[in-house]
């Protein structure tokens, strides 16, 4: 019966301690501005600074996009489907991502990481984001950080697929005008084992026109596990501090059936796959490399509380310039009040 009762009022502790902690949690809990606000809104206007040149361009030369979409920066929107596709991709995914907010996420989630300025990061993108590309890149200039980048020109539906407007051509023209410090150290077609296969002789064709009229040799690896090496001795090389990844380039993921459950944002220690064939992100990793992943773009909208239905504006994005904060007084007094009552519940001697 002692037992019992002493079972009891160690359960009575515990639910004091558990009902303070959620009335702490709801009640005294504050929203916050992030302490990088000035940095996110400078990165969100570089961003859109970026898209306008993106626009004009694609006005010059007639290239307009055949999805149905509302969104503010539709232009940024490739075809359905063109000789450069790779992969179907989700229309609302690219929606989500032409939103310029993302370029304060990627600060955000960069100074998390707890890099600072002037350090060196690298970067896998491929053909299929170029708006999230493009954000950041914004996000990098905005933090003054070194940049080492790898390219693929390839791209999934809805992304940079247009034949006269590939992701090298993006690149080139923020070069040009838009003061763009960085560019491509490796450019490839992507597609299947990075060198263009699954794509046709012409979309092939369209690819390396691309190159050679934005004066870049494209990099054509014998296999995957090159195309990995090389990448990852790139970033070795270099010394970088932190890998961010944009879209599905195959030597980013690699080939191992892991690579999919590859968290989404920042990861610190990624533990799925000891494959041979794992990607770029996973080597880098196990060599202690932190990695901002941004694949699947509606969880990670999600998350920060971002748009992930944008019709003619995108609505604000909630969580993603605050922070929260558990008033800690109130948490140390409820765990006071429950060390106390666990105190002078336990019987001080139990006689036999």
């Amino acid at each position: 019966m002692r037992n019992l009762s002493l079972n009891i009022r160690l359960l009575i502790v515990f639910s004091i301690f558990l009902i303070g902690f959620v009335i702490s949690s709801f009640l005294f809990t504050t929203n916050k501005r992030s302490v990088y606000e000035k940095e996110m809104h400078q990165a969100v206007d570089l961003t859109i600074k970026w898209f306008g040149i993106i626009k004009n361009q694609k006005e010059v030369r007639g290239i307009q996009s055949d999805a149905v979409s509302n969104v503010p920066y539709s232009f940024l929107l490739g075809n359905d489907f063109t000789t450069i596709t790779t992969t179907l991709g989700s229309l609302n995914a690219k929606e989500i991502s032409t939103n310029p907010d993302f370029s304060a996420l990627i600060v955000r989630l960069i100074k998390e990481a707890g890099i600072k300025e002037n350090t060196k990061v690298g970067v896998i993108l491929s053909g299929s984001f170029p708006s999230l590309s493009i954000a950041t890149l914004a996000a990098l200039q905005t933090l003054n950080l070194e940049v080492i980048m790898s390219s693929s020109l390839g791209a999934s539906s809805y992304g940079a697929n247009q034949e006269s407007a590939t992701w090298i051509d993006m690149e080139n023209w923020l070069l040009e005008e838009g003061n763009l410090k960085y560019h491509s150290e490796i450019v490839s077609k992507g597609a299947e084992n990075d060198i263009g296969l699954g794509l046709s002789d012409e979309g092939n064709m369209f690819l390396e026109d691309a190159a050679r009229r934005n004066n870049r040799t494209l990099y054509s690896p014998q296999n995957l596990s090159q195309a990995i090496t090389d990448r990852v001795n790139l970033f070795v090389s270099n010394n970088i501090s932190l890998l961010i990844n944009i879209g599905g380039n195959q030597a980013a993921m690699g080939s191992c059936t892991h690579s999919v459950s590859i968290p989404n944002g920042l990861n610190k220690n990624i533990t799925l796959c000891n494959d041979k064939d794992r990607g770029v992100i996973q080597e880098m990793n196990a060599l202690g490399i932190p990695v901002i992943n941004l694949l699947n773009i509606k969880e990670l909208a999600n998350r920060y509380e971002m748009d992930i239905s944008p019709g003619i504006q995108y609505s604000a994005s909630k969580r993603l310039f605050n922070e929260k904060h558990i008033n800690k007084t109130i948490l140390s007094i409820t765990l006071l009040v429950s060390l106390f009552c666990l105190v002078i519940s336990v019987p001080r001697k139990i006689k036999a």
